[in-house]
């Protein structure tokens, strides 16, 4: 399966209200690790070195706060998909209910 469509799948499978979640992909072929980090780097995709479940982790930001939008990340993914690097993305943690900090109303 593409990379993109397990990335879609996976955003159907979030509730309506998250604000962030890290995504994660790993790769079947170590030897293109150099290709898809320069396709991930669009995305902000952190190599992971040592030991893990997954070679690449990404935080996607649903509105606000810290990530990279659900395009960029689908555009990144759909680099990989483009230039036939296989393997797996799946979601990590999903957090819900992340608000931006309101404006400070009291000032100098």
């Amino acid at each position: 399966m593409s990379h993109v469509k397990e990335f879609d799948a996976v955003l159907d499978d979030l509730p309506g209200d998250w604000s962030f979640f890290e995504a994660y992909v790993v790769l079947d072929d170590p030897t293109r690790l150099s290709e898809a980090r320069v396709a991930l780097a669009r995305a902000n995709g952190r190599p992971l070195y040592g030991a893990g479940d997954h070679d690449f982790a990404i935080t996607i930001a649903h509105t606000a706060g810290h990530g990279a939008r659900v395009g960029v990340v689908r555009s990144a993914l759909q680099l990989l998909d483009d230039l036939q690097i296989s393997g797996r993305t799946w979601a990590g943690k999903a957090t819900l209910l992340t608000r931006p900090a309101p404006a400070h109303r009291y000032g100098p």
